[in-house]
């Protein structure tokens, strides 16, 4: 018997309904959960359009980010895609963008959680001390999570065939250098 992969199971829903994204698509999310360490991923179809897209937060705090994953040769992304992709979002109701997917694995903060309650709780049994102020701030700022959209920039998720993910920042309309924050 072979082992499922979890993550392919996951996605299986858009995979098949967008063919195309399928193999960049399955890349792009494990390269933006393993190594980019993106949170609260999910990746879903565009309604009335053709086209998946996965979103995300860079940092917890930061807006859900839309990223766009595409094979290296591709050329059925042309303006009027684009245009319609752009319209799509700024239309779409908050409502209907799916709750994030469980991680792939424990995010740094959970792991760090986790390390910091074993100690207090060996702690505990042997000094009688309970967690220390620094620790319940690191569990409060875990928690603030913005859950607004960046519905004008599409990070373009480009994978070649050697899996590599090359991603490229795509604004709506033309910003000027001063206006590109560096990330």
């Amino acid at each position: 018997m072979v082992p499922t992969d979890p993550l392919r199971t996951l996605l299986l829903p858009v995979l098949e309904a967008c063919p195309l994204q399928a193999g960049s698509l399955y890349t792009s999310y494990k390269d933006l959960s393993l190594s980019v360490e993106w949170h609260d991923l999910r990746a879903f179809v565009l309604p009335g359009t053709e086209w998946a897209v996965i979103l995300g937060h860079k940092k917890r705090q930061d807006p859900l980010r839309v990223v766009l994953p595409l094979p290296l040769h591709t050329t059925a992304l042309k303006p009027s895609i684009l245009k319609l992709i752009y319209s799509t979002l700024a239309s779409l109701p908050f409502s209907a963008i799916p709750v994030p997917d469980d991680p792939l694995v424990p995010s740094i903060e959970e792991v760090q959680r986790e390390m910091a309650s074993r100690r207090v709780t060996s702690g505990d049994a042997e000094t009688g001390e309970g967690s220390t102020e620094k620790e319940k701030d690191n569990g409060q700022e875990a928690a603030e999570v913005n859950e607004s959209i960046d519905r004008e920039t599409i990070y373009l998720a480009i994978v070649t065939s050697d899996s590599t993910v090359v991603y490229y920042k795509l604004s709506k309309g033309i910003k000027k250098p001063a206006d590109i924050p560096d990330e």
